[in-house]
């Protein structure tokens, strides 16, 4: 229905948008082909300002550093939907996959948050440690990011009455699934094992960290299938598994590169029954070529960028 809906958008800005004083419509270029010929990545719509390095969190550790964001969005006024990128687990808000992505999402009409979140543990043996204390920085950082778009999107032209996430490698979903209640939940656990306590203070003090809807690129759902006999209480807040049937509302895509890991693809299939059957609006898909990266160029990557663009729109 929403791919409907977004066609039907772009018509009716084709026919009104020039009326004065209408606000601009995202108007998504759709690549036209000819059978046989080679695909021709569309253009931008719109040029685009990027502020950079914006504090959104402090981490409660000794010394640890401030959290930044930055902010992509279409130079002229919206309001636009808005988007929070979300990277993955080893990557930053600078990696070159990352910086080209959101500014290519915000040319076609989104404001788009892209926060830094550091990553304090490698392997799930060390992330458990301290009853799961880096689980909890993690998890408080990207509902500290959300927090920070929906209070500050309208001051760059952006509309946050809905959000989307998009976590690459997965990253966030167990945020999205929590969203406000996320620190009330790990309060819960930590009273009853003396810990962890909370990780991070959220410059957003407004903002609301419930999600909307949630694109998921690649990553492993069952990472922390293990924990539900070592340790249940993590798994219920760490496993997609262990959460559903919070944020009952949440939408929520699965996707993967149609060449990425086999296992995973089955792992996605597997989350996506369970969803449906929870009565989750869910769905799994792959894209054609891809691997575990966000396409560089190619039909791929436009058919993730429409369908984000989809999602985008309430």
């Amino acid at each position: 229905m929403k791919r409907v809906l977004l066609v039907l958008a772009v018509v009716v800005a084709t026919v009104v948008g020039c009326a004065p004083g209408a606000a601009p419509t995202p108007q998504p270029d759709t690549p036209t082909s000819t059978p046989g010929a080679p695909f021709v990545q569309p253009t931008p719509s719109y040029s685009v300002e990027v502020t950079k390095d914006i504090e959104y969190l402090r981490l409660l550790a000794p010394d640890a550093p401030v959290q930044k964001i930055d902010v992509y969005a279409p130079t002229e006024p919206g309001p636009w939907p808005v988007v929070v990128l979300q990277h993955g687990w080893y990557q930053s808000k600078e990696t070159p996959m990352y910086l080209s992505f959101a500014e290519e999402l915000s040319g076609r009409g989104v404001v788009v948050f892209v926060a830094d979140r550091r990553s304090p543990c490698s392997t799930l043996s060390e992330c458990v440690e301290d009853d799961g204390m880096d689980l909890r920085e993690v998890q408080e950082s990207w509902a500290c990011a959300v927090r920070f778009a929906r209070e500050n999107a309208a001051d760059y032209g952006g509309d946050a009455e809905w959000l989307t996430v998009y976590g690459d490698e997965s990253s966030g979903l167990e945020s999205a699934f929590m969203g406000d209640d996320l620190r009330q939940a790990w309060d819960a656990v930590a009273s009853n094992r003396g810990g962890p306590p909370a990780q991070t203070e959220c410059l957003a003090t407004e903002g609301s960290a419930h999600v909307d809807a949630f694109i998921a690129y690649g990553g492993n759902h069952r990472y922390y299938q293990n924990l539900t006999e070592s340790d249940p209480d993590l798994w219920a807040l760490t496993s997609p598994f262990g959460l559903i049937g919070r944020n009952p509302s949440l939408v929520v895509r699965l996707i993967h590169g149609g060449m990425g890991n086999p296992t995973n693809i089955q792992r996605a299939e597997e989350l996506q029954e369970e969803l449906l059957n929870a009565g989750y609006d869910a769905y799994q898909m792959l894209l054609g070529e891809a691997r575990w990266r966000i396409p560089a160029s190619g039909p791929d990557r436009e058919e993730l960028i429409q369908l984000i663009l989809e999602e985008a729109l309430p």
